[in-house]
């Protein structure tokens, strides 16, 4: 290599030395004749002597060649060494070129660990270069990534729709619910076993009962009870918070499968927590540890299943409450209406009872067989008793009563009041008239409506007593019946009874004690002063009905003596007199303000669990929103892609061999400088027109035609000595690489010939 140098540097010296020879001799020449042509002579030797002689510098242009030979040779050494240094740089140039090739092969391939370095004259590209590398790894990074994270949330959605209709279709069976959730998350969650336990009480002990569980794809039927606060599951109910570990101890999971026993090696225990309240436990076990996505997704669902089991309960205690309601209402108006009855056959007892005793006393005499009669002398024995009395009381005779005391009719019990009775008639005091209770002989009870009026003589002094009675007893006992009941009623219901102008009469002690007023206040109120002022005007159409005969059964707000609003369920009765006008009004209640309260309280929590649902259809609109703004921020990432692969382009456009792009329809998307070079046309003809315009309908390759043809197939590679014939009719033997890139809307095949 030295030599061949050595002979082509003394060949170009010897050259150049030669061409600077010859040009020296001809500038001799040129200067003798314009010098003979000067002075008008004819060009001879003689003459050129004569001015040698006369001009001495002559000689020195004589000399010429000379330094020509100089000048010529340091051309040629200075010559040589331009191409020699001309060929180091297209070496070089090539050496680069080739890493280039080799650079971006690797990019293409995805070869993404490839570097490439130059020198500190073309360090620019090489940073350029290693700047795209890192670019597109970024980017597949980046997009790996979103794709994940995109998977994660499609997978928490459908999971999430997925159980809201489980709940929404089995929300009437807790039980069923539980199961079908339980074994649809085993499932989802790709888990090996989980239960499901709910809060119950037992004598006011909490503890949590598995009502569900689903282990190794099967149904297992639950039996397990476990106290509150023990163990991990009553840890994580009183704590009100899961429980996540990958330490379980042995023998802690109890179901196994058919195939054998392995303790599971990951555990999650979430409680189902609503309204800081705890409903339940639910309990998962998987061979692997779970994704934090799927921890939130189960955390969740557990919100998802308290929602609906609260849901569910609170369902049931409105319907058991309206339920009793009804039936309350149900037992009240019958009661009111037996009262009414009852009231009506006690006041129509009493009208007949005065009626009797009216004429007991002015027909004496003649309707003496009918009534019981006994004569008393003033020390209480007996005289004289009719036959009504002896039979009555349960004697035969006169015999066996003559001469008795008055007490041996009179019950031990009564002997104290009625000795104090008898000592003021047996005075001459005022006479007795009323319901009067003897023992007959048996020592049963006589009530009779009875009378002992004082027979006195011509001087006023008392001679006899004289008895005389009805037997009212079966009236008496039901009246004292009647009494019973009302006093039951009194016991449970506030009574009052009021005047057709709304005074108040008289109340029972209940009435007063649930509105807190006392007797001698009472004593002074009338029914409106109960109300507010704004229930006033109401009330005042339904006591105008009431007065008119209507009754009122309803529910009503009364005010206590200290303004605390009271609910009862009430009954507003007329009661009528003889002549069939309105007497009185009984007023009969049942405090409900308990009930109301709750009734409200019902009210306010569907109005919370409506607008829970109104807060979820927003959350929607504001995932949508989300959605929307991601769609937004991947189309600006799109842009911001693109205008990178812009920038590259440039690079790409600039690589030493030519590539051409096409999308799946067979249309031109990218023509590079070099492609311009070798076939001859330029960008502007051949972007956006099919790529069949780049090749001769003979082509014989298959890559060729194939990449022409958007029908065919083609088969990303590398391929060695194709023929491609371009459309002026030029054939070639290229190696060629083709690539085929797959994006979400559409694919694009890259040819490059190397």
């Amino acid at each position: 290599m030295d030599q061949m140098e050595y002979l082509n540097r003394k060949e170009m010296t010897i050259r150049y030395g030669t061409i600077g020879f010859v040009l020296g001799v001809l500038l001799t020449v040129m200067i003798h004749l314009m010098l003979i042509r000067a002075v008008g002579s004819d060009f001879t030797f003689r003459e050129l002597g004569i001015l040698h002689q006369k001009l001495w510098f002559l000689y020195l242009v004589d000399l010429l060649p000379l330094p020509g030979i100089l000048l010529g040779s340091m051309a040629g050494t200075r010559r040589y060494q331009q191409m020699n240094d001309l060929a180091l740089r297209v070496e070089q140039e090539s050496e680069k070129k080739e890493e280039i090739k080799r650079f971006t092969r690797s990019l293409i391939a995805g070869d993404l660990s490839a570097s490439i370095d130059f020198s500190d004259e073309d360090r620019s590209l090489a940073e350029i270069l290693n700047r795209l590398k890192d670019t597109l790894e970024r980017n597949r990074e980046m997009e790996q990534q979103r794709r994940l994270e995109e998977r994660h949330r499609n997978w928490v959605s459908e999971g999430l729709a997925t159980f809201g209709d489980i709940l929404r279709t089995h929300a009437g069976s807790p039980e069923t619910m539980a199961y079908e959730v339980i074994s649809s998350m085993v499932k989802y969650l790709d888990a090996n076993q989980g239960a499901i336990f709910m809060t119950e009480e037992d004598g006011g002990e909490k503890f949590l009962r598995m009502i569900a569980c689903h282990a190794y794809g099967r149904k297992k039927f639950p039996d397990k009870r476990i106290p509150w606060g023990d163990g991990l599951i009553g840890a994580a109910a009183l704590e009100k918070k899961g429980y996540v570990t990958d330490k379980i101890p042995d023998g802690y999971l109890t179901i196994t499968s058919g195939l054998g026993k392995a303790n599971p090696d990951f555990l999650v225990i979430e409680p189902l927590v609503w309204n800081d309240k705890v409903f339940g436990i639910m309990e998962i076990a998987a061979f692997k540890r779970m994704e934090d996505f799927k921890l939130q997704f189960i955390h969740r669902v557990a919100e998802n299943i308290a929602t609906t089991i609260s849901t569910m309960e609170s369902n049931l205690r409105t319907e058991q409450l309206l339920r009793e309601t009804r039936e309350q209402a149900d037992q009240l108006a019958l009661q009111e209406e037996k009262v009414r009855q009852h009231m009506e056959t006690l006041e129509q007892t009493q009208i007949e009872a005065a009626q009797q005793a009216e004429k007991f006393i002015s027909f004496t005499n003649t309707v003496n067989h009918t009534l019981m009669r006994a004569d008393y002398d003033t020390e209480g024995r007996l005289i004289y008793a009719n036959t009504r009395f002896l039979k009555k009381m349960g004697y035969s005779g006169n015999r066996e009563v003559e001469g008795k005391h008055i007490t041996m009719f009179i019950n031990e019990k009564d002997r104290a009041w009625f000795n104090t009775l008898w000592e003021r008639l047996s005075e001459g005091g005022r006479h007795f008239e009323g319901y009067m209770k003897h023992e007959t002989r048996l020592g049963q009870d006589l009530w009779t409506i009875a009378t002992y009026t004082c027979m006195r003589r011509d001087d006023g002094t008392v001679e006899k007593i004289l008895f005389l009675a009805l037997d009212s007893t079966e009236q008496k006992k039901q009246s004292l019946d009647y009494e019973g009941q009302m006093e039951a009623i009194d016991r449970l219901n506030a009574r009052a009874v009021f005047t057709p102008d709304g005074k108040l009469q008289l109340s029972n002690a209940l009435f007063g004690k649930i509105l807190k007023y006392p007797e001698k206040e009472l004593a002074q109120m009338k029914v409106f002063d109960f109300l507010s002022t704004t229930d006033q005007e109401r009330f005042s159409e339904i006591w105008e009905k009431v007065v008119r005969g209507e009754p009122f059964q309803g529910q009503m707000k009364m005010l206590s003596r200290y303004e605390e609003e009271l609910w009862f369920r009430a009954t507003f009765l007329s009661v009528d007199d003889m002549y069939g006008e309105v007497e009185k009004v009984i007023f009969l209640a049942t405090e409900i303000t308990r009930e109301k309260e709750m009734d409200m309280a019902s009210r306010k929590q569907h109005e919370q669990l409506v607008a829970k649902e109104e807060e979820l259809r927003l959350a929607g609109l504001d995932l949508r929103r989300k959605l929307e703004e991601t769609g937004e921020l991947r189309i600006q990432e799109k842009a911001k892609f693109e205008k990178e692969i812009r920038q590259y382009q440039h690079v790409l456009g600039e690589l030493p061999f030519p590539l051409v792009t096409i999308n799946n329809m067979g249309f031109v998307l990218f023509f590079n400088r070099e492609a311009e070079k070798t076939w001859g046309f330029k960008q502007e003809r051949v972007l956006g027109n099919r790529a069949g315009i780049l090749f001769h309908p003979d082509n014989a390759s298959d890559v060729v035609t194939g990449f022409a043809d958007p029908a065919r197939s083609k088969s990303p590679g590398i391929y060695t000595d194709q023929e491609i014939i371009l459309p002026d009719g030029k054939a070639q033997k290229r190696d060629m690489m083709l690539i085929r890139t797959d994006l979400k809307e559409e694919r694009h095949f890259t040819l490059i010939l190397l």
